[in-house]
């Protein structure tokens, strides 16, 4: 879609939508996938579709397609790679990150592992819906525009992937997974 000054360039659309598609990345892969690697092939899909973009959509639907393939693409890879492999912890090893302290760290990373170990069992529609709503908290209308349903379909889908995540999360901390209140609040 050529704006006034000319025909958009991937210069353009990599400053002015960078960061939303790190976040995107970042909320719809989780914690043990590297966001630079995903942004970047983002943007080189981008280089090489720009020119078949007619602006039908909104060019931040487009953008947002463009990542969650990328990100599905990615998951589904490193998916088959640990099965391959071995366990996740035996593949992924320990990611670096800023820790205030100790107690803190392991905290985060405990829930942020639970809630990705709880999403990665739910389908993939339920899944982005679910991380769309809660983590990137988007409304039902801004969710059916990205994905393309009807505003009914969201609704639906977010009540069933809510039950289908805490019913998961009930059986994990059944099995011994540490318990998680406030994620439960948030999600309930």
């Amino acid at each position: 879609m050529p704006s006034d000054d000319g025909p958009l360039d991937v210069e353009t659309v990599y400053r002015a939508h960078a960061h939303c598609v790190a976040r995107w990345a970042a909320r719809l892969a989780g914690p043990a996938i590297d966001i630079e690697d995903l942004v970047q092939e983002v943007f080189l899909t981008v280089q090489r579709e720009l020119h078949t973009f007619r602006g039908d959509a909104r060019l931040t639907t487009w953008l947002f397609r463009i990542t969650e393939n990328v990100v599905r693409h990615r998951r589904r890879k490193d998916r088959v790679r640990r099965w391959l492999k071995g366990t996740a912890a035996e593949v992924a090893g320990q990611l670096p990150s800023p820790r205030p302290t100790p107690l803190e760290t392991l905290e985060q990373r405990q829930a942020s592992q639970l809630v990705y170990r709880v999403l990665d069992g739910l389908p993939e529609k339920y899944r982005t819906v679910l991380v769309l709503f809660e983590l990137e908290e988007l409304g039902g209308e801004q969710i059916a525009a990205l994905l393309g349903l009807k505003l009914a379909t969201v609704w639906v889908q977010l009540h069933r992937a809510r039950a289908r995540f805490l019913s998961r999360l009930e059986e994990l901390e059944a099995n011994g997974a540490p318990a998680s209140r406030p994620l439960r609040e948030t999600i309930a």
